[in-house]
């Protein structure tokens, strides 16, 4: 008998910010690809990450556990495997799950459910094994200021592992048509590119014509007085001092990186553009900042960091419609679930974005510091998205409160006027939200990260998972 669920095919990418989309009102961003999908689909406007940092948002969509719940607080701290993952619910279901390139596991266990894994991550398998060599390139990589004088024109190992993720997804995709063709069973693909991720660098030709199209000036200045957490933030990442140009080669090999990895999802889809029984879904890790505020990269609950594009064609989702709801990741790997007919995770917090009754209108995303080379002190960050209030809390300083409504642009900290939707929102952020043992948890985590950092830089373990740039060479400025 015909299986009448759907197969799904995922592109997640790395630091993608929503508002880069031609469908999103973006008109220099050269997305035909994604705006192709939108117009069969439907765009979600307000979706959420988990967490604006990689490896707690990526564990967070896989097993619909918030961070502080699954103990991913931050890029060092890797999933225990005794945490069911949507591959393993979905699997169970009877779908052929395999994921392609990228999701920043670390550790021995790099499948967590998934099937096979063709092409593994460029990225290291253990905390404190490295990055990957870009030699050149090198001073160009990295989340401070003075990195960002290196943007440009150039070739990427970076690149070339989304372009070989992308070839993997094509052969891979093809295989489980036929397979489905053969015997019925549906089949889940999670394409995971790493661009447009920095090193803001980008292969000449897309650099030069984003360069020739044009790319926004920076719409929003540094603030005269920024909030202590965020002051702190940007003093450890010395974002205050970057050069016009860097800024304007920086955004340019950006937007010039989100046109290669539109132009690479275009030919995913392509694979079951012709399919009306696949679910085709794109969407991102977190977002970037990209200079706006003086701010860059991630790690802020400001609109630009904290919100993922989030596009679905197929499945019963509208044709070219946008849903303005209040969503989030957790709520795309529940509906994974709802497709898929699979259990759901025991904790999961994530809703089936088919079910438009009573929808809360709500949803959390969390940060506990550990980006790359930027070093604060312990932070305890925590967002709650309630219609159309934004409140951001900070552990040891006053919370910030938006009304995106009113002012979508995030300029005016109205947190001292409206006391009591700072004490409501405040309540129901912090409820199951227990700061003494995250507390407890992160100093035992760094103490486990500091002892496996010293093992892997003895032991120097294996990482037969890890994708390693065979022609190193490429990595040039052009």
């Amino acid at each position: 008998m015909t299986d009448p669920r759907p197969n799904i095919v995922l592109v997640m990418t790395d630091q993608h910010a929503a508002r880069v989309l031609g469908s999103a009102g973006d008109r220099l961003a050269q997305t035909p690809a994604l705006d192709a999908l939108a117009t069969k689909g439907t765009r979600f406007e307000n979706c959420y990450c988990p967490s604006p940092l990689c490896v707690p948002s990526r564990m967070a969509f896989l097993t619909g556990l918030e961070p502080h719940v699954s103990g991913v607080l931050t890029n060092d701290d890797y999933l225990r495997s005794d945490i069911p993952t949507i591959a393993h619910a979905m699997g169970t279901a009877g779908y052929d799950c395999r994921l392609i390139g990228r999701m920043h596991f670390y550790g021995p266990d790099q499948l967590h459910g998934f099937a096979k894994r063709p092409i593994g991550d460029i990225g290291p398998s253990w905390p404190g094994s490295g990055a990957p060599d870009i030699g050149p390139l090198t001073s160009a990589r990295g989340n401070r200021g003075p990195e960002l004088e290196g943007s440009g024109r150039g070739e990427t190992s970076y690149q070339a592992f989304d372009h070989a993720v992308t070839d993997h997804a094509e052969r891979e995709i093809n295989d489980l048509i036929r397979k489905r063709e053969a015997t019925g069973r549906p089949f889940f693909a999670l394409v995971s590119l790493f661009c447009p991720h920095p090193p803001y660098i980008a292969l000449p030709e897309d650099y030069d014509k984003a360069d020739q199209a044009g790319v926004p000036a920076v719409c929003l200045p540094p603030p005269e007085r920024r909030h202590p957490a965020l002051a702190e933030w940007a003093a450890a990442g010395g974002v205050d001092d970057v050069s016009a140009e860097a800024i304007h080669k920086s955004r340019t090999a950006y937007y010039a990186l989100v046109h290669m990895i539109d132009r690479l999802a275009g030919r995913v889809f392509d694979t079951i553009a012709d399919r009306n029984d696949t679910v085709a879904i794109y969407t991102s890790d977190h977002g970037e900042a990209l200079g706006e505020r003086g701010l860059w990269w991630k790690s802020t609950f400001h609109e630009e960091s904290v919100k993922v594009p989030l596009i679905i064609s197929g499945g019963g989702f509208d044709q070219a419609a946008v849903d303005d709801r209040v969503t989030n990741l957790t709520d795309l790997s529940a509906t994974l679930l709802g497709l898929s007919h699979a259990q759901m995770l025991p904790g999961h917090i994530g809703r089936d974005l088919r079910d438009h009754d009573d929808w809360p209108e709500q949803c959390t995303s969390s940060y506990y510091g550990g980006l790359m080379n930027i070093r604060t002190s312990t932070l305890r960050h925590r967002m709650i998205r309630s219609g159309q209030y934004k409140l951001c809390w900070y552990d040891g300083h006053d919370p910030q409160l938006f009304d995106l409504r009113q002012d979508p642009d995030e300029l005016n900290d109205i947190a001292s006027k409206e006391s009591e939707i700072v004490v409501d929102l405040a309540q129901q952020l912090l409820a199951g939200w227990p700061l003494d043992e995250i507390c407890k948890m992160q100093h035992l985590s760094q103490k486990r990260s500091g002892i496996i950092r010293d093992w892997v830089n003895s032991c120097k373990p294996d990482e037969p998972m890890r994708w390693k740039d065979s022609t190193p060479e490429r990595n040039r400025y052009l």
